[in-house]
């Protein structure tokens, strides 16, 4: 087994740029919404269509308020948390894109030049021991990028987390389209 001797990007994301990005817990609003919509149409379902008409569509328009209803629950209680770039307030995104093996050495020379325009020249695979993980706000002006390479039986971080912002984390985001 090969000890890496840099640390995970994911272990590392709260304190690699100064505090500048922070978890945040996601807004209950939508599976508040959700419930309610789901709720009313329930209610609607079962008091306001006339079931002498129509005994399937109240059948639909109660399975439909039902089926609101339970997403609802359950992004309430699949709470997720996420990653926010503090100056923008932007959530951060995270990619993970498998490059060619052979292009290996190619990868370390842009990363290690800041040459992040030159990302869009490297050879994308559907599957490969190396990969680029990244996190991308969602306005594209700030990214962490990390290459790890697969060892058996993990991806080990290759790399320190490379902190890019304004010009820089907009190549990055084009290259992770």
């Amino acid at each position: 087994m090969s000890d890496s001797k840099f640390e995970y990007i994911d272990n590392v994301i709260l304190n690699v740029d100064k505090d500048r990005v922070e978890k945040k817990k996601k807004s209950p609003v939508k599976p508040l919404a959700l419930l309610i919509l789901g709720a009313a149409i329930l209610w609607y379902g079962a008091n306001h269509v006339n079931t002498a008409q129509s005994d399937t569509l109240s059948s639909v328009v109660i399975m439909l308020g039902l089926g609101i209803a339970i997403w609802g629950i359950v992004a309430f209680l699949v709470k997720k948390e996420c990653y926010v770039y503090k100056p923008t307030g932007k959530v951060l995104k995270k990619h993970k894109v498998y490059i060619a093996a052979n292009q290996s050495s190619r990868l370390y020379d842009i990363l290690e030049q800041d040459r992040y325009d030159d990302l869009q020249s490297l050879t994308r695979s559907g599957q490969s021991n190396l990969s680029l993980e990244a996190y991308c706000s969602e306005d594209e002006q700030y990214a962490l990028l990390q290459v790890m390479e697969f060892i058996p039986y993990n991806d080990v971080p290759m790399t320190p987390v490379k902190v890019c912002e304004g010009t820089q984390a907009k190549q990055v985001a084009y290259f992770l389209k």
